[in-house]
């Protein structure tokens, strides 16, 4: 009886150590018993990914990568000839079959710092057309966002760390020279700000009174406007003008044309020989102006010389006995004409 129990217990121990295994095993290779389907994602860089990364959506995990296949560049004729560098064969579950849109995103994502890499899926916001189909390729971008070269970025990082060590070891006489001066300008901007405390106070208390003053203003400005009716019609007087001016020069435009056309056409008639007769005529009319100035210049001494008295034109004007004679000697004439013939 003792080794039936013992063969029983020993029986029992390897029978819970086999489903402890097999569960183990179900855990850690990621087995599922749910019906799901496949899509293929193409990469250029896909990182430490490795077949049997999990694929999680929303931060949910809902499949794995099954396989991993390097292409190298080759052409897809499902793709219209795109080169394709690594795809994907991706198991996702068919609960979350109508989650994953059209316009769905895919990621690379590592779990934690120094975690394993994982496949992200945004499932996107594309309602209006169908979900993403079993099957389906996904190319390239917008869909497909490769992960962070971390290394490059290092190795970057270093050549630019080099650079600077060179530059601080070839030139730290200059450096030097840099940070002194730099120093030295600095200690006189103190000395210059000491120097002028007072005169930088009062520019100061000058600016927050003009700040004041402003504010003041602004409230007084403000308080007459009162509810803003004033600018309102200001603006509707603005408006009015505006309209009215716009209505104007509606009307006054064909006249305008017009106005235009004839202009056009006094210039297509004026010509080069027009243009020099129009000169002459009046360089003509110049002279002629002179002339008539020169005449009426004559004239102007004749009667200035007439009043004066010179000549005997002048003193027949001027003189009043030389008048008086005359008017007599012809009376005298009228009364005995014979005196025309005969002298005594």
């Amino acid at each position: 009886m003792r080794e039936r129990g013992l063969e029983f217990k020993v029986g029992l121990l390897i029978l819970v150590s086999s489903a402890i295994l097999i569960g183990f095993i179900f855990i850690l290779g990621n087995f599922s018993f749910r019906s799901g389907f496949t899509i293929k994602v193409d990469y250029d860089y896909i990182g430490a990914l490795q077949p049997g990364a999990p694929v999680k959506v929303s931060g949910i995990k809902v499949g794995k990568v099954e396989h991993i296949d390097f292409l190298g560049g080759k052409p897809d004729p499902k793709l219209n000839g795109q080169r394709v560098q690594v795809r994907l064969t991706v198991w996702i579950e068919d609960r979350v079959r109508d989650a994953i849109r059209s316009d769905a995103e895919f990621f690379i994502n590592t779990a934690g710092v120094l975690g394993e890499q994982y496949l992200e899926i945004v499932p996107g916001r594309d309602w209006e057309h169908p979900p993403i189909q079993p099957g389906s390729v996904i190319h390239g971008p917008p869909a497909v966002h490769d992960p962070p070269r971390t290394d490059l970025v290092v190795a970057r990082l270093y050549e630019v760390l080099d650079g600077v060590a060179a530059v601080l070891r070839d030139d730290r006489d200059a450096i030097k020279g840099l940070l002194s001066n730099s120093a030295n300008a600095v200690k006189e901007a103190n000395d210059l700000l000491v120097a002028n405390r007072a005169q930088i106070s009062e520019l100061i208390t000058n600016g927050a009174s003009l700040a004041k003053e402003a504010k003041t203003t602004l409230a007084k400005v403000n308080s007459g406007l009162g509810d803003g009716r004033p600018v309102a019609t200001l603006v509707a007087d603005a408006s009015a003008t505006l309209k009215a001016a716009q209505s104007t020069m509606t009307t006054l435009t064909p006249s305008a044309q017009a106005l235009m056309s004839d202009a056009t056409r006094v210039t297509k008639i004026i010509t080069e020989e027009r243009i020099d007769k129009a000169i002459n005529a009046a360089d003509k009319a110049a002279s002629a102006a002179g002339k008539a100035g020169g005449l009426i210049d004559n004239v102007n001494g004749m009667v200035t010389d007439l009043r004066s008295g010179k000549g005997t034109a002048g003193a027949l004007l001027s003189r009043d006995d030389i008048y008086a004679d005359l008017r007599e000697l012809i009376r005298d004439l009228k009364r005995n004409p014979w005196k025309l013939f005969w002298k005594e």
